[in-house]
């Protein structure tokens, strides 16, 4: 199966949860997931700026997405296995957020990706890693 930018596009692929929190995925290039975020109430806590626990949602999708395009999702699945993130800079209402995931390691069992989180002045507002467990389908 062909994974297009469509198809990550759709809930089936970029998850209910991505969707819902507004992640939109802007490219695949170079076997790699690439969304955009603007930050808005959903993503919000008290001192209105961003949860940091949005930044590991995003680490986690585009990771997870960006292993999707180096497995066949057929007979394969892969699932976070580890996810930290540093939180450099605040984001606020309105900032829009790219987020960027780079290979570290590209196994037949686990993949590691470095994700960064940039703002709209190109500055960093997170920068993650996650691991990921490939394994067959049930």
């Amino acid at each position: 199966m062909e994974i297009t930018l469509e198809l990550l596009q759709s809930p089936k692929f970029s998850g209910p949860m991505a969707q819902h929190m507004g992640v939109k995925i802007t490219s695949i290039e170079n076997k790699r997931a690439v969304a955009q975020l603007t930050v808005d109430d959903r993503h919000l806590r008290p001192g209105n700026i961003m949860n940091g626990g949005i930044s590991l949602m995003l680490i986690e999708t585009v990771g997870s997405i960006s292993s999707m395009l180096h497995i066949d999702v057929t007979s394969q699945n892969a699932f976070g296995l580890q996810v930290n993130a540093n939180h450099i800079a605040v984001a606020y209402p309105g900032d829009v957020l790219t987020v960027t995931a780079a290979s570290v390691h590209l196994g037949r069992t686990t993949h590691i990706w470095d994700v960064n989180i940039i703002n709209q002045n190109n500055k960093l507002v997170s920068s993650g890693r996650i691991t990921m467990l490939v394994t067959d389908r049930k």
